[in-house]
């Protein structure tokens, strides 16, 4: 096995070829590695918003990427080099596709378009019209002749399509799917094609004829990909529930049989999103959610290596009502509780088939709230780390989520850009905010249990009654997303925080200030719980403190080394609690308005099968295997944890048990 330090974020697509791997994911870089070493040989900056699709050429000499501006690049997998740019989509880029020979590409799109390139010139050649939906898929036959692609569908239910490639003509449109058709593929031969969609679906098509060729067995979660692999012989799934499932395949005569070999979990907190053959192998690579990469060998089911170092950031920090417990969630797919005094990690809370993507505390009693990457919330112990309940939020992905003042509601931020208020003891559904114009990104409720404020992909904020969900007031200041939204400690103000890289502080819905200085967008915006003081955070890797009243910057603090998410005081005010991309929750002492500034209290670490928390004056504890995580440093020379302890006075380990 070996640790590989790449992606900061969900692997969203990989790519195999006999001398190279291409891995793409949410931090917006397609990484190329060495599949022998795993040694990474390239890092090519695609998209800051994520790279999806990812296509190597069978040779392995270029990789063909595709971003949410519709823009396709070829690039020189040699030298990391851009070849050509590819402008025409108008939306998303979902799927790309080599041709057998390498000269031709075939993209998709959003919008329903599928069009043609010629990859040594860069110029598009054709279009191929006819799809209803987005287009999520495409797939060359082996000889070149045929193209199957897979869509959303006019109403839901995805089409499998196949096409004359030289002629630019539809011959067959499959239907049966009951979900988005994501992925499809064509046996070696030819003469058998595999489609899987959202509904966990697999079925099974002869593309010569245009005839159903009967379904699988019902895969438990989403398929996201299928792939014939050692020479047609085998045939894999990946799913939502982090299962790949492998079926023997035989062809002769005219006859099928497949049966089902192996269904196998597979080392990913999660889904496991993309899965790929080598070349007449039985290697098997699979990515996951939890930002892991994974080889293992088909035949035994034994891993082999597995390429991590894409889920450390930080998503979310929240302290508990009492200030006594401290959560966190990052893209691992766990909520790791701590102890807020000594810096002790109490508990790691796992989701059940998926991962944990947040995590927030009741403000009334010892409950906390976490959402999943399938949408789903579950509600626990926050001092046993007790599993208690699940509220069916009827969502594929919950983007925010925040308790009432009282605890009694929870709302969730939904697909369908709605936000819905549910009673957090039965589950029940009590209103739905309907009236955004985006995706909502954040929730915040008033203290005096009288309204709730929303932050929106439109640049608005918008506020509610708690009773009845009436929208009171939409606030417009901001050119872009909006990130964060929080009420300040008496109520009558509220700050938003958004990607155009401003935080607004309102008062009677109109802007009161507007705090500038930061450099990117912001990610986090919190409000002191006692003073008239806020913090926001973001791409700059900085916090900074504002006087709500003036708008002045009061301090500045630095020591993340990548973007900061998440922000969170204590409910007594004395701490500020940051996360962000590089794996590290940050402690800081803030003291009275009058006081000494703010200074850096502690550092936690959370990481597989332990933890460690560090102390700006050299103390240090930690549970588990945690060497190659943290390092003392002196020059050029690094020591693991306990090789300074005896020469270096400030250098010692504190018990567990010991006040930070």
């Amino acid at each position: 096995m070996r640790t590989l330090h790449g992606h900061e974020g969900r692997v969203y697509a990989v790519k195999f070829r006999s001398r190279i791997l291409a891995t793409g994911g949410a931090d917006g870089t397609v990484r190329l590695w060495d599949p022998v070493s795993g040694r990474q040989l390239h890092r090519l900056d695609v998209h800051p918003g994520g790279v999806w699709p990812v296509s190597l050429d069978d040779a392995g000499t270029v990789v063909a990427t595709g971003d949410a501006d519709g823009l396709v690049t070829l690039w020189d997998t040699a030298t990391g080099e851009p070849l050509h740019q590819l402008p025409g989509h108008a939306a998303p880029v979902y799927t790309a596709v080599f041709s057998a020979d390498g000269r031709t590409l075939v993209t998709g799109d959003a919008a329903a378009n599928l069009r043609i390139w010629d990859t040594r010139t860069g110029r598009c050649t054709g279009r191929l019209d006819g799809h209803e939906g987005a287009v999520f898929r495409a797939r060359f036959s082996p000889d070149g002749t045929l193209l199957a692609t897979g869509d959303h569908g006019a109403d839901g239910h995805g089409t499998v399509r196949v096409w004359h490639v030289a002629e630019r003509r539809l011959l067959h449109t499959f239907t049966g799917h009951t979900g988005r058709v994501y992925t499809l593929d064509f046996h070696p031969e030819g003469t058998l094609l595999v489609s899987g969609d959202t509904d966990g679906q697999v079925r099974l098509w002869d593309p010569v004829v245009g005839a159903p060729a009967g379904a699988l067995e019902r895969c438990t979660g989403a398929v996201y990909q299928v792939m014939f692999g050692n020479g047609g012989r085998l045939l894999a799934a990946c799913d939502s529930d982090g299962t790949v499932r492998l079926w023997r395949v035989a062809l002769s005569g005219g006859h099928r049989a497949i049966s089902l070999l192996r269904q196998q979990p597979v080392e990913h907190r999660g889904s496991a999103w993309a899965c790929r053959f080598r070349p007449q192998d039985s290697q098997l690579v699979t990515v996951g959610n939890d930002g892991g990469a994974q080889i293992w060998n088909a035949d035994t089911g034994q891993g082999q290596r597995i390429l991590r170092g894409h889920g450390r950031r930080v998503n979310t920090v929240a302290f508990s009502a009492d200030g006594s417990r401290l959560a966190t969630s990052g893209n691992d797919g766990l909520v790791r509780l701590w102890d807020a005094r000594t810096g002790r990690r109490t508990a790691e809370l796992t989701g059940r088939g998926d991962r944990l993507i947040s995590a927030v505390f009741s403000p009334a009693g010892p409950i906390l709230g976490t959402a999943s990457n399938d949408g789903d919330v579950y509600l626990w112990n926050a001092l046993t780390g007790e599993y208690l309940r699940e509220i069916d939020v009827e969502t594929d992905h919950t983007w925010a989520e925040a308790f009432s003042a009282d605890g009694t509601l929870l709302a969730t931020a939904n697909d369908d850009d709605s936000v819905r208020l549910w009673w957090r003891a039965t589950g029940a559904h009590v209103v739905t905010l309907s009236d955004h114009r985006g995706r909502v990104r954040s929730i915040a409720f008033r203290g005096d249990g009288t309204a709730l404020a929303t932050g929106c992909d439109d640049g608005r904020v918008r506020l509610w009654h708690q009773e009845g969900g009436g929208l009171t007031a939409e606030l417009d200041g901001h050119s872009d997303r909006v990130y964060a939204v929080a009420f300040g400690s008496d109520d009558d103000w509220l700050v938003s925080a958004s990607w155009d890289g401003t935080a607004i502080v309102w008062r009677d819905g109109v802007p009161q200030h507007v705090l500038t200085g930061h450099r990117g967008r912001l990610w986090a915006a919190v409000a002191h719980p006692r003073l008239p003081l806020l913090a926001t955070a973001g791409d700059d890797r900085v916090i900074c403190l504002w006087d709500a009243r003036t708008g002045r910057r009061t301090a500045r603090l630095t020591g993340h080394t990548g973007r900061i998410f998440s922000l969170a005081f204590s409910p007594d005010g004395s701490r500020l609690a940051s996360g962000g991309e590089d794996g590290t929750v940050r402690l800081w002492n803030v003291p009275a308005p009058d006081g000494p500034p703010p200074t850096p209290h502690a550092t936690l670490i959370g990481v597989p099968g332990g933890w460690a928390a560090l102390t700006p004056e050299g103390g240090y504890k930690y549970e588990g295997e945690v060497a190659g995580e943290f390092w003392h440093v002196v020059g050029m020379a690094r020591f693991t944890p306990g090789e300074l302890d005896e020469y270096l006075p400030g250098v010692h380990r504190l018990p567990l048990d010991a006040e930070l």
